[in-house]
């Protein structure tokens, strides 16, 4: 095994050992399995040739005359993310909802790539899930620059049943979900760990969105992420979906009755020591302690 391979596995062994150990991360019942079945999925299978490939066969292969690669985030085949989801058993945990999965792929743009997912027929109103995502270079305090899986976007939904009376509908939110958000979750940070990645970062556009991904994510800036951790406290006692909206209406207010805004910024969830290096450092954790402990949040009318 060549030094590139040992420092593979030595991130995916320490990344997955922070996975199951957590930190306070609650451990999935699921992660084991997940594990085997990442040890057990070879590049041939996931990419979708034979091993045989010189490195000109291989450029022609990933990229077309234009520059688009043939490939889901230059890596997974069509057929080797099918083979993926099925080896985990995702595609299965769709059956058991009645589903009938059908996956495609969209690589039209070069920096973002579309998966998604359908009911039986790639039709629109089939749609289960839809992820929109593309690597990313991250450069977080004291110069060091992350490669990063950045979520833009990503839709999970059952369009078969209504929403229950206790369950309304988030902000923008059409359909109820799939409950499947934490084995998803997880397989994309199994995917961070496959292409080397530093972590995962979105770009929350609403408060719902930080508050779903801030089990695991941390916004880059200390000051956002004291400020947002304190938002997350004070208006604990509601739903989300109303804390969202009130939120989004001005009718939250700080101490000195000044609108809070939500900040849409960086999220990211690391899994290399560089990119936890910020995360656990003294100057973030102190400046986010500071500013969480400097607001206090309240409505403007009852709730």
């Amino acid at each position: 095994m060549n030094d590139f391979w040992r420092r593979l596995m030595s991130t995916v062994g320490e990344a997955l050992e922070r996975l199951r150990a957590g930190e306070g991360e609650p451990v999935p019942a699921f992660a084991a399995r997940y594990e085997r079945v990442y040890g057990s999925l070879t590049r041939a299978e996931l990419h979708g040739d034979d091993g045989a490939l010189v490195e000109a066969d291989l450029v022609a292969d990933l990229f077309d005359v234009e520059g688009r690669s043939h490939h889901f985030l230059d890596f997974y085949s069509q057929q080797g993310l099918v083979l993926a989801f099925e080896r985990y058993g995702f595609f299965d945990l769709l059956r058991d909802q009645g589903m009938s999965p059908i996956l495609t792929l969209d690589l039209a743009q070069r920096d973002e790539h579309r998966l998604r997912i359908y009911d039986a027929e790639a039709a629109p109103q089939n749609l289960l899930i839809e992820l929109c995502v593309g690597l990313r270079t991250l450069d977080l305090p004291g110069g060091t620059g992350c490669r990063m899986l950045f979520i833009n976007w990503l839709l999970m939904q059952n369009p078969r049943v209504p929403f229950a009376p206790d369950r309304p509908p988030l902000p923008d939110q059409q359909h109820p979900g799939l409950g499947l958000f934490p084995h998803f979750g997880y397989l994309l940070r199994l995917m961070a760990i496959r292409l080397s990645c530093d972590g995962l970062m979105n770009h929350p556009a609403q408060f719902h969105n930080g508050v779903l991904y801030g089990k695991f994510f941390h916004f880059v800036d200390p000051r956002i992420e004291g400020r947002f951790r304190a938002l997350e406290r004070d208006l604990s006692r509601l739903p989300l979906r109303e804390a969202t909206a009130r939120l989004a209406r001005g009718e939250v207010v700080d101490a000195e009755g000044q609108k809070a805004k939500w900040e849409a910024a960086p999220q990211v969830a690391p899994l290399t020591p560089r990119a936890r290096a910020w995360f656990e450092s003294y100057a973030y954790r102190q400046e986010a302690a500071k500013q969480r402990g400097a607001v206090s949040y309240r409505l403007t009318t009852p709730g």
